[in-house]
């Protein structure tokens, strides 16, 4: 059974609400990403929108049944690069556009991933 299918069976189990209690670090292209989780909401601390890019791209194919496994689980993950947020997904997710079209709790902010791109930008000046 592939990942995406996988996901789906467990986010139409009856989940109770998870508590998730986490403080990790993982290492995407060389640069430290942060995980820390409490309360039912899991924030993921990315340091470059580069190493974001990274993250999407080995994620897409599993992100919307992994999103739906958040929401069923009763956990929040948000996602800041640059310390804006970029992306909400699970519980608390307010899908736009990009959600509806995966038919999954995903919130993505363009506004926050364009401040984080100049941020970025400015701090190569």
């Amino acid at each position: 059974m592939d990942a995406s299918r996988a996901l789906a069976a467990i986010a139409d189990e009856d989940l109770a609400p998870l508590d998730v209690q986490a403080d990790l670090a993982a290492s995407i292209d060389g640069q430290e990403v942060t995980i820390e989780a409490a309360a039912g909401r899991i924030h993921v601390a990315v340091p470059a929108v580069a190493v974001g890019a990274t993250l999407v791209r080995r994620v897409r194919d599993v992100l919307p049944g992994a999103a739906r496994v958040l929401a069923a689980a009763d956990l929040t993950l948000v996602v800041r690069v640059r310390g804006r947020i970029v992306a909400v997904l699970g519980a608390e997710a307010q899908p736009g556009r990009l959600g509806r079209r995966l038919d999954a709790p995903v919130q993505v902010s363009a506004d926050g991933a364009l401040t984080a791109a100049v941020r970025e930008a400015l701090s190569t000046l």
